[in-house]
């Protein structure tokens, strides 16, 4: 029988040409040059992919204890804005709040022998920017500082509960200021306050146009912004608590007007006993 010679075949006519061949090892190596590129420059930061956070902080284990020393011990008691600065307004003047629930907390600390408290001006109808309370906060050399404020919406009224802002990431007093945001944040939440945020706790940085950059508490990386001044210049732990949100009425009734303020000062002086692990007097 005859044997029909087979055509040769090509690329056309189903064989695969050595051309072929080499183009596509190009190709292969190509890919995987594209690919290593990629995988250097996430590693080195040159993309900016986002942040994923799966567990809390070290920070925030039971591990950490402040060292405190031995009592009494000197807590400054800053209320936000004051004289003719009147801070957010709403349902109430965030001034006004903060005066009273400043010298509720005061009272309290003064009736416990384990604490001296201090003011960070000499009335609280006085003026006096952030350095010049820090600077006052400073001479008089405490173990604790709370600067309390009252937040606000320009949203409208919805926005509820509390946060607080500890000293950052990086900075000296920062595991220390976190600890006691953390104290504050459970004694606020036992009292019936919500918490915003990730469990009450957040950072805020300024960048070079002054706007504020917001950060979770998860977020432990190391910036270079700035934060609060109270807070940034400090020379011990530091925590600046929001209280409620002037602008509801609902958080002014259960932690702003006359009655409010009162129940949290009770729950800061609980959360610096805590701080100090000491007993709260009834």
């Amino acid at each position: 029988m005859k044997r029909t010679k087979r055509p040769a075949r090509n690329s056309r006519s189903g064989r695969r040409s050595k051309h072929h061949y080499l183009w596509w090892a190009l190709g292969f190596i190509g890919a995987l040059t594209l690919l290593n590129a990629g995988s250097y420059l996430w590693f080195i930061g040159g993309i900016d992919w986002p942040a994923k956070v799966e567990e809390p902080p070290a920070e925030w284990t039971e591990d950490f204890r402040p060292e405190i020393g031995d009592p009494p011990y000197k807590i400054v008691v800053d209320a936000g804005h004051g004289g003719s600065d009147p801070g957010a307004t709403g349902v109430i003047v965030e001034r006004e709040m903060t005066a009273a629930t400043a010298e509720a907390l005061v009272q309290l600390l003064e009736a416990d022998p384990n604490f001296i408290p201090l003011g960070t001006r000499d009335s609280y109808d006085t003026t006096a920017t952030p350095t010049e309370r820090v600077e006052q906060a400073n001479q008089q050399k405490p173990d604790l500082l709370l600067s309390i404020h009252g937040n606000s919406s320009t949203g409208g009224s919805d926005a509820s509960g509390f946060e607080c802002y500890p000293v950052t990431p990086g900075r000296t007093w920062h595991r220390e200021s976190l600890y006691f945001a953390e104290k504050l944040a459970a004694e606020m939440e036992a009292e019936g306050n919500p918490l915003r945020g990730q469990g009450g706790i957040r950072y805020i940085y300024y960048n070079e146009e002054d706007q504020k950059i917001l950060a979770e508490a998860n977020n432990t990386q190391v910036r270079e912004e700035t934060t609060f001044t109270i807070l940034e210049e400090a020379e011990c732990p530091a925590v600046l608590a929001e209280q409620c949100f002037v602008t509801n009425p609902e958080d002014v009734d259960q932690f702003g007007d006359a009655d409010g303020v009162q129940r949290a000062a009770r729950v800061y002086y609980r959360a610096i006993c805590a701080y100090f692990e000491t007993e709260p007097l009834e």
